[in-house]
């Protein structure tokens, strides 16, 4: 596994988010089952970060449970606050800990800039006590990345959390030249545009040329030309098969430049 920097902390290039697939009904053995073996791959395949969100619905208790089931040192958390007002945020802050079952959360993140000004001091109070790593933004929307890239400009930031796969690249003219020249991290939600780049294709790409890297699958190609960006800290795909932990994790592969232009040119070929 290639293992990138924010600020001191490494984490893996291909992580794994529980946005949908992880927001089940604990208390059903077989669907519980599966998500354990998920968390259990990603173990054993160094996946150690992963995502989640209060707007997840039940993902950070099933993640907190599944993680419990496993070696939690293995494991860094990256979770959000999502909601208005000191105090709701505090009280969203808290059951996150007790959800995910952690005194430490590695990566913590306003989710969709909701309530920055107020949950940001609150973020930075809890890194300056030691009970989160790194302080960090997630913003979905293109209309709201000036509003994203003034608080990133603060300085107050470590890491953002956008989207960007080989299609949606609107944030490489701005977003990410100013998180390369400010040290922040970057988090990728929706790397195979939530599977869409994988299974709703017209016609089969072309895997030959990427041969010689290793490369397999489509999936592991688009993990690969994501994190091939070397601004880019991880990619974090979700995923509800155990088997596609240990292929994602064999994306995480530097690629060249010119093989990142054919992977490019092979998705809007067969989309």
């Amino acid at each position: 596994m290639l293992f990138r920097k924010i600020r001191e902390m490494e984490f893996p290039a291909v992580g794994m988010g529980t946005s949908r697939t992880f927001d089940v009904d604990d208390s059903i053995p077989e669907v519980f089952s599966v998500r354990n073996k998920i968390v259990e791959e990603c173990q054993n395949n160094g996946v150690t970060l992963v995502d989640s969100s209060p707007m997840y619905g039940n993902a950070e208790k099933v993640l907190g449970l599944a993680i419990q089931e496993n070696d939690p040192s293995k494991f860094q958390i990256a979770t959000k606050v999502w909601t208005t007002g000191y105090r709701s945020g505090l009280d969203q802050i808290d059951n996150s800990f007790s959800l995910l079952k952690t005194e430490y959360i590695h990566i913590l993140q306003i989710h969709n800039l909701v309530d920055w000004k107020t949950h940001l001091p609150t973020l930075t109070g809890l890194k300056d006590e030691g009970k989160i790593g790194l302080v960090g933004l997630t913003c979905m929307t293109p209309s709201d990345y000036p509003e994203m890239m003034n608080i990133m400009k603060t300085g107050k930031i470590d890491s953002i959390q956008i989207p960007y796969n080989v299609i949606n690249t609107r944030v490489e003219s701005d977003v990410l030249p100013l998180a390369e020249s400010m040290e922040i991290g970057v988090l990728v939600m929706e790397p195979l545009q939530k599977g869409k780049y994988v299974k709703d294709l017209r016609v089969s790409p072309d895997l030959g040329p990427l041969s010689d890297l290793g490369i397999k699958t489509w999936a592991q190609a688009l993990l690969s030309w994501v994190i091939s960006n070397e601004v880019i800290t991880s990619a974090i795909p979700a995923t509800s098969n155990p088997k596609r932990i240990k292929e994602n994790s064999l994306g995480a592969i530097q690629m060249p430049k010119e093989l990142r232009g054919f992977v490019k040119r092979e998705t809007e070929r067969c989309i």
